[in-house]
């Protein structure tokens, strides 16, 4: 792993650090100034944007707690497999808080530049925390 690769890699795991920890001046600080976030939700622009979109997520799950299961550097590029829980204590996707402890997984990839996340694609199972939140049924080949 290259020099630059190593400092990214360090880079965002300040920033998953830093997310668990709910330090949002640290966030502030990773997130370039023009940072775009693709994913889960409309694509958020700025560091204002992602911050306000990561405090509502705080809102609904305010034990939420990540962790990492897998990072992969390449290039400007660092790709982090992990998985989330939290209990649902606000409305998420127009459904009521349920109380429910729930864990899900996901993927996101990370571009940087000049040592700051640049752009952010999120990939993550909402059909398994929704089914997990009772919104929707599992498939029926699924069921128990």
């Amino acid at each position: 792993m290259s020099t630059t690769e190593s400092s990214n890699a360090d880079t965002v795991r300040r920033y998953l650090r830093a997310f668990n920890e709910r330090d949002l001046e640290t966030l502030d600080d990773i997130l370039a100034d023009d940072v775009v976030e693709h994913g889960i939700h409309e694509t958020l622009h700025g560091p204002e944007d992602v911050i306000e979109f990561l405090e509502s997520h705080f809102e609904r799950f305010p034990d939420y707690a990540g962790t990492t299961h897998a990072m992969i550097t390449e290039g400007d590029t660092v790709a982090v497999r992990y998985s989330a829980t939290g209990t649902h204590k606000g409305e998420y996707l127009d459904v009521e808080p349920t109380g429910h402890e729930v864990e899900w997984t996901g993927m996101a990839m990370y571009r940087l530049t000049d040592e700051k996340i640049s752009e952010v694609w999120v990939e993550e199972n909402r059909l398994g925390l929704l089914e997990q939140l009772e919104a929707v049924d599992p498939p029926a080949h699924l069921r128990i």
